[in-house]
């Protein structure tokens, strides 16, 4: 007798401002299931409801389980998984910044994703973890700027989009007043007033800000970027770069790798944003990262 193969495909409804699910032709992407193979839709009602969701898919006899959405979604599955996965997890990139999705080499293309979720083959990589609050977070963590842009993005009328992230980092430096603060790593450590300071498991954040080139998802080490207080007309001259990822060789840019960061303000606590959401936490902050942590699919051809 041949085994059903069981995957369940959690939706988050809220992806890309309500936008991403209309994306998902469920009768399309239904019909790519070969016969053995059955995929169970679940749309979550809130973030605390996908948290249990995927929690609680540990413990079922599954094969895989399956996000739409975007980092915002990732992040929340990460932190309703308490240990190492035993059952792997695949993304359907249907959000309005699918950073971590494509470092891990999931395509694109929701279709293609789809067949990822299907046949994808498992690969361990690295997450990263702020104490003390304990949140895991999949792309980024960071000071300065960022926070002021996220506030704009997330009380904006405009849905989520690359377009909007850009427009909101530009408009929040023009009124941003640089911060002064102190960050270690190994083998390093910066004290002074700063733009902005990015702590990265991945490459690019926010729908493609390419502040960490040369960061990998699975090499045990997190990606610093220090931007520190630079005139703004130059910093808005020299913005197309940070999203080039050709800023590294800025005079008033520090890029350092660490399996961890400390941050902390040299004034007042410091709102700390992860992965594109508002802030729910401040500085003092360590970031660590968590080598190899989490399984996910990925297309044979990237392992």
């Amino acid at each position: 007798m041949i085994k059903t193969k069981r995957i369940r495909l959690i939706v988050n409804p809220s992806a890309r401002s309500g936008r991403g699910q209309r994306t998902l032709n469920r009768q399309e992407l239904d019909s790519f299931c070969t016969p053995g193979v059955r995929v169970e839709w679940i749309e979550s009602r809130c973030a605390a409801h996908l948290q249990h969701l995927v929690h609680a898919a540990q413990s079922d006899t599954l094969d895989a389980i399956g996000l739409a959405g975007g980092d915002g979604t990732v992040m929340l599955a990460l932190s309703a998984l308490t240990g190492p996965n035993r059952v792997p997890l695949a993304i359907l990139p249907i959000g309005s910044g699918n950073d971590f999705a494509k470092d891990i080499g999931v395509p694109r293309s929701v279709s293609e994703a789809f067949r990822t979720l299907l046949n994808g083959t498992p690969r361990w990589v690295d997450v990263a973890r702020a104490t003390p609050a304990g949140d895991r977070y999949c792309c980024v963590a960071s000071v300065g700027l960022d926070e002021c842009a996220l506030q704009l993005i997330h009380h904006s009328w405009l849905p989520r989009s690359k377009v909007l992230n850009v427009y909101a980092a530009v408009r929040a430096l023009l009124t941003y007043q640089p911060q002064p603060v102190r960050i270690a790593w190994d083998g390093g450590q910066f004290a002074g007033p700063v733009m902005f300071a990015a702590v990265t498991n991945t490459r690019s954040y926010g729908g493609g800000f390419k502040v960490s080139p040369e960061a990998q998802v699975d090499d045990g080490q997190l990606n610093l970027c220090i931007v520190r207080n630079t005139p703004k007309l130059r910093l808005l001259h020299q913005f197309p770069r940070i999203l080039k990822g050709t800023h590294g060789m800025m005079p008033e840019v520090t890029l350092a790798s660490s399996p961890w960061v400390r941050l902390e303000s040299l004034n007042s606590a410091l709102p700390v944003s992860l992965d594109g959401e508002l802030p729910q936490t401040t500085t003092p902050i360590e970031l660590r990262c968590e080598p190899r942590a989490v399984q996910v699919l990925v297309p044979r051809s990237v392992v």
